[in-house]
């Protein structure tokens, strides 16, 4: 299970980044971290790794593709965190290792692999033939470059994640950072164990530190996982915020659109397809905006004066005042002129600008916002009512 639960997780998050990963080429590293993660945890189980080398032919080959995994993941956190602090912050440098180092490690691996004899699946690579020189120089190129990646994605971790006004991103990277110091002390403690076996001393029991090392490897991914993910959080509570503007303001989008369809730039969806179509969503509720706008003004030609007298007057006998009755006021006057409009009534010719909005867009949502709950307020439908019933009188005489 401790295994199976860390391989699931990174799959997911490899997954769910893939597409970001796609579109921008920046995203992409962290992507590889998590996919060659992903790949060494599913291979890392026993279950997984003996069949995989019975049916490839060649003991162990698991372990090596696993053990590469690892050197790539290792990489690939450390180029992203390093990129991370020379964009965010102006004059923070570092060294870090480059793409030769990895390619060296990984060389070098592989050589000291095939030449060492194994005529038997090991339990643990490492573990099982910690007498061969080749397989502790193996261990000893895969946890020095582990451990050197790591410290050097650690040191920038905590250089950059306390810098001031770095919110959500700077807490994120100091929770990477504590996985990559978790991560230095799973790579100690397999050159420690590898070491005491290589000179014939194992003061622990096998099992009991393999049960260690997978703890500290399960803790590096999750705090990993955890960081890197964390700044994400922001961007979805800001998706969650525009999704639920765009919904709030399509009744009166809709509304006001269909007495003015020229305004709008694509036809409109059905309530349902507006919640089940999740992407661009700060792109359409800025289009949103406009056209709720656009189509205020244009009916706007069609509020006289009489008309918006009328609307002041039955918004004062509710009770409300200031800039409540100024937006209850307007949502009255609109709503008489659309159906002035939609009576193919002459109109007076003057727009006129509304009576509220806001100085950007958050401000305007918020106006706009405020002045949908008064479109679809009972005051709002009484003066319609009112009106319908003039109109109907008029007819009739």
């Amino acid at each position: 299970m401790i295994n199976i639960i860390p391989a699931a997780m990174l799959w997911l998050v490899t997954a769910w980044r893939a597409p970001a990963a796609w579109r921008d080429p920046g995203k992409r590293v962290l992507w590889t971290a998590f996919l060659a993660l992903a790949v060494a945890m599913t291979i890392r189980p026993h279950f997984v790794a003996v069949p995989m080398d019975a049916h490839l032919h060649l003991n162990n080959l698991s372990a090596l593709c696993k053990h590469l995994s690892g050197i790539m993941a290792a990489h690939s956190v450390l180029t992203f965190v390093h990129r991370m602090a020379e964009e965010k912050t102006e004059g923070l440098k570092s060294s870090r290792l480059h793409v030769l180092f990895p390619v060296t490690a990984a060389a070098l691996m592989v050589g000291f692999f095939f030449a060492a004899p194994q005529p038997r699946e090991a339990e643990d690579l490492l573990t099982d033939y910690a007498t061969d020189w080749r397989i502790v120089a193996y261990g000893v190129v895969f946890t020095a470059y582990l451990g050197t990646a790591l410290f050097s994605a650690s040191r920038l971790c905590w250089r950059w994640g306390r810098q001031p006004d770095t919110g959500l991103l700077g807490r994120g990277l100091r929770l990477t950072g504590v996985g990559t110091i978790t991560g230095i002390a799973y790579a100690a403690h397999r050159i420690l164990t590898l070491i005491l076996r290589s000179l014939g001393h194992s003061p622990v029991a096998a099992n009991t530190s393999e049960t260690v090392s997978s703890l500290l490897l399960f803790s590096a991914l999750v705090f990993i996982v955890s960081g890197s993910t964390l700044p994400a959080l922001g961007r979805l509570h800001r998706w969650r915020g525009e999704l639920r503007d765009l919904r709030q303001l399509y009744p009166l989008w809709l509304s006001l659109t269909e007495a003015v369809p020229a305004v709008r730039l694509d036809p409109p969806r059905g309530r349902a397809s507006e919640i089940l179509h999740p992407r661009h969503v700060n792109d359409r509720l800025y289009r949103r905006t406009i056209e709720i706008r656009d189509a205020v003004l244009a009916l706007s030609e069609h509020a006289s004066a009489s008309l918006r007298d009328q609307a002041r007057a039955h918004v004062a006998a509710s009770g409300l005042i200031g800039a409540q009755a100024d937006v209850a006021a307007e949502a009255c006057w609109i709503i008489g002129a659309k159906k002035s409009r939609q009576h193919n009534e002459p109109s007076s010719g003057e727009p006129l600008p509304p009576a509220s909005g806001g100085r950007d867009l958050p401000s305007e949502i918020l106006a706009l916002k405020q002045l949908a709950r008064a479109y679809n307020s009972d005051l709002t439908r009484t003066f319609a009512a009112k009106l319908d019933r003039a109109r109907t009188l008029e007819t009739t005489q």
